[in-house]
C-alpha cells in the first residue's frame, strides 16, 4: 500500500542516517518500527466475562421463571 507520511526534517534525516546503517530502506525501517509499536501494545485478549455479570444474567432469569414448555 501507498502512503504519504509527513515528517518533521529533522527525523526524516535520522531515519534515513539509521535505515542506511542498517543497509535497509526509509519504509522498511518504518515498517519494521511500526510493527514492533503496535505489536507492544495489543490489548490482550478479551477474558472471559466477569463472575458478577455472570450472576445478574442468572439473576434475571431466576426472576423472570420458568421458560413456558411446548405441548
Amino acid at each position: 500500500m501507498a502512503m504519504t507520511l509527513r515528517l518533521p526534517e529533522e527525523l526524516a534525516e535520522r531515519g534515513r542516517r539509521y535505515a542506511a546503517e542498517l543497509g535497509i530502506s526509509l519504509n522498511a525501517l518504518l515498517a519494521v518500527t511500526l510493527r514492533e509499536y503496535l505489536d507492544s501494545r495489543t490489548p490482550p485478549p478479551r477474558a472471559a466475562p466477569p463472575v458478577q455479570a455472570l450472576a445478574q444474567a442468572i439473576a434475571r432469569q431466576v426472576k423472570a421463571g420458568p421458560a413456558r414448555q411446548r405441548r
